[in-house]
């Protein structure tokens, strides 16, 4: 069946005569994995369907090809006489289990075979040289990791110094035979290296293969990377093997690209909590290629309150719970506010919750707790503000200050109205490629530190909200989540140089700044936290508050329900749809114009060149921006409008094309 290749594809479904041998011998999940390892994990209860139809029409069968059935049937003892011909030897015997096997198991059972298969695919086309990650050398990495932090030099005498190295000390002497830690470290306390070292200790200490280090948005990934490379590479080594960078989803349906997916191989592993947690819901062989490399890990989710909506946590949590007591997983849930939500029987279910010891003792955690609360105030703005009174405000401080806006295009038409008044300002959001928003942090970083006094503005979105080294003098949050807020106060007086740092939430009411759909609930628990004058409250305390005031208003008990109904049936496909993180549908959008020619003429192009030149954006802008497909499918489009990429990104062209449909202009 395989010797005859027609253009387009193999001549016959090569999958059917596998499906037909496995279930022949009674081997189900086998089956199951032969028929998913083009087009995924199946809906089990459709295929079922045709297995009861099959009974009158012998065409139809469970994750059978009804029209090639019949005659795969008829040939299939010659075909299994050609397969022993070729491949010599007594095929394996493989035990029958009567457990059921889990959702999860499914999907590393697909792994392994999807990645075996499109890696030596892949390398017969020569779309992948054989590439050798670096090697764990765990002990070696931490020695290096116990310099890099004493070298730092901060505060050598200082109070702050002296808890950053308690708790420093406290992360790396965590025992590794707890499955999950707790981190609740405050901001500038080192816990970035801090739980890396406990990460390291503990792969040295039970032979694992990889560390991952999870984090809630794509602009972040860089930071951390750097200075994981920085303290962690030994010398001779490749950085870009060793410690991996997956900024955001790279990807793809067609076969053709799927050389760039990253693949989780390298020892460290940095990725995004999109990336990460829709793998572990996915169905589809493109994200599920690399989740076999997760068993025997050391998993960091950083940030974790941000890591996803907090309906998802009750099933990624039993996904973790599972990688960990029957996987070799090992877990630290890390923020400087931290959401207990695993000790909530509303959110996780009754019997469900569990018990998670802090890495940092209560001693330590009441000091930092106390910095806190003397570092930064929160205040509340009560009247909402037209754009013009938003700028008026901002610009009555004259010390640097930080503006985030819930939408990217509010964002841009901030900073391009502060920029027209005057004002010294820069912005920075996904409407920049990844190598635009580099040069942009490095001077945001540098004016912070070589001129604290300046007076400038930094306008933004949420990709600034957390794990991002800034500390500016006060911050202006529109009003979106109580952990948002918090988190911005991690970017004011961040190391407490000053005496105190100020962040203030508003509201707008103005037709040219959109209002996000999604945080409406969450805007009235943080009005409901100011009203009652929470603010005094430890912020652990207080973030677990508000995650169950914003669960109990959007009643998400329903969508819980309808997410382990699906899992426990086998209806895959909807547990992906249900798990996905970001759910608007994006598409990668290619900013250079070098790159664009390159992909247009069929040219092999570097993931990472794919991945810094690009921004993602919803496909129904894509279609209204009538953006050109540039090959493969519809996965890779062309920017065609004005690009800046020193302040506006790609929202140049856009503000232009909304400022000639106000002025009623035509397009030419």
């Amino acid at each position: 069946m395989l010797r005859t290749k027609e253009s387009g594809g193999l001549a016959v479904n090569h999958v059917d005569a596998g499906v037909a041998h496995l279930a022949a011998l009674c081997q189900t999940e086998a089956a199951i994995a032969v028929y998913g390892h083009h087009i995924g994990l199946c809906d089990i209860p459709s295929e079922m369907a045709k297995e009861r139809r099959g009974r009158i029409e012998r065409a139809e069968a469970a994750c059978r090809d009804s029209a090639i059935k019949l005659t795969t049937d008829a040939n299939l003892p010659e075909l299994i006489r050609k397969h022993h011909q070729a491949v010599p030897g007594d095929p394996p015997t493989v035990a029958q289990s009567r457990r059921k096997i889990t959702g999860l198991e499914r999907r590393l059972l697909l792994s392994c075979l999807v990645d075996a298969d499109h890696t030596d695919t892949a390398r017969h086309y020569g779309d992948q040289p054989d590439l050798y990650p670096g090697a764990g050398r765990w002990d070696e990495r931490l020695a290096a990791l116990d310099r890099y932090v004493s070298n730092l030099g901060h505060e050598p005498s200082g109070p702050r110094a002296a808890l950053r190295a308690t708790i420093y000390h406290a992360c790396r002497s965590a025992s590794s035979d707890q499955l999950f830690w707790a981190c609740d470290s405050p901001v500038g306390s080192g816990k970035t290296t801090a739980i890396m070292a406990y990460l390291l200790q503990t792969a040295h200490e039970l032979g694992l293969r990889h560390i991952f280090v999870v984090l809630p948005y794509t602009n972040i990934v860089q930071q951390s990377v750097d200075v994981y490379r920085k303290a962690l590479v030994l010398s001779g080594e490749d950085p870009e093997k060793i410690v991996a960078a997956h900024h955001h989803q790279a990807e793809f349906k067609s076969a053709d690209l799927r050389f760039l997916t990253t693949l989780w191989d390298a020892p460290i592993i940095v990725t995004t909590a999109v990336q990460f947690f829709e793998t572990l819901g996915a169905n589809q062989t493109g994200r599920l290629r690399k989740l076999h490399q997760l068993p025997g890990s050391a998993v960091f989710i950083d940030e974790a309150h941000a890591a996803m909506p907090i309906h998802l946590w009750p099933f990624m949590w039993e996904q973790a719970k599972s990688l960990a007591r029957s996987w070799s997983c090992r877990f630290v849930l890390g923020s400087g506010s931290l959401a207990r939500f695993w000790e909530n029987p509303r959110i996780l279910g009754e019997g469900k919750t569990e018990a998670i010891p802090s890495m940092i003792p209560d001693e330590i955690r009441n000091t930092a707790s106390i910095f806190e609360r003397t570092r930064v105030s929160y205040r509340s703005q009560p009247e909402a503000l037209t754009m013009a009174a938003l700028c008026d405000w901002i610009q009555t401080s004259n010390r640097a200050r930080l503006v985030v806006l819930n939408t990217v295009k509010s964002a841009a038409v901030v900073a391009q109205e502060l920029r027209r008044r005057g004002v010294l300002t820069l912005h920075l959001s996904t409407a920049l490629a990844p190598v635009h928003r580099k040069p942009i942090l490095r001077l945001i970083r540098r004016r912070l530190k070589m001129n604290p006094d300046l007076n400038w503005v930094l306008v933004a979105t949420s990709c600034v909200e957390a794990g991002v080294d800034f500390s500016f003098a006060t911050a202006f949050r529109e009003r979106c989540r109580t952990s948002s807020l918090v988190q911005i106060g991690g970017r004011v007086n961040r190391h407490g140089e000053r005496s105190e740092g100020v962040v203030w939430d508003f509201t707008v009411n103005d037709p040219l700044l959109s209002l996000h759909p999604d945080f409406k609930s969450s805007r009235d628990v943080v009005e409901d936290v100011f009203r009652k004058g929470m603010w005094d409250r430890d912020l652990t305390a207080l973030m677990t508050y508000a995650l169950e005031e914003e669960f109990k208003r959007k009643s998400e008990e329903q969508r819980i329900g309808d997410l382990w109904e699906q899992e426990t049936v086998g209806s895959y496909p909807n547990v992906a749809k249900l798990t996905r993180l970001i759910t608007s549908d994006t598409r990668l959008v290619l900013i250079d114009p070098d790159l664009i020619k390159a992909v247009r003429e069929g040219a092999r192009v570097d993931h990472r060149e794919l991945m810094a030149r690009s921004v993602q954006l919803w496909f129904t802008k894509v279609g209204k921006l009538a953006l050109s497909e540039i090959g493969h499918g519809a996965e890779l489009y062309a920017w065609e409008y004005e690009y800046d990429p020193k302040f506006l990104g790609i929202m140049a062209g856009i503000l232009k094309l909304s400022q000639i449909d106000r002025d009623g202009y035509a397009f030419v």
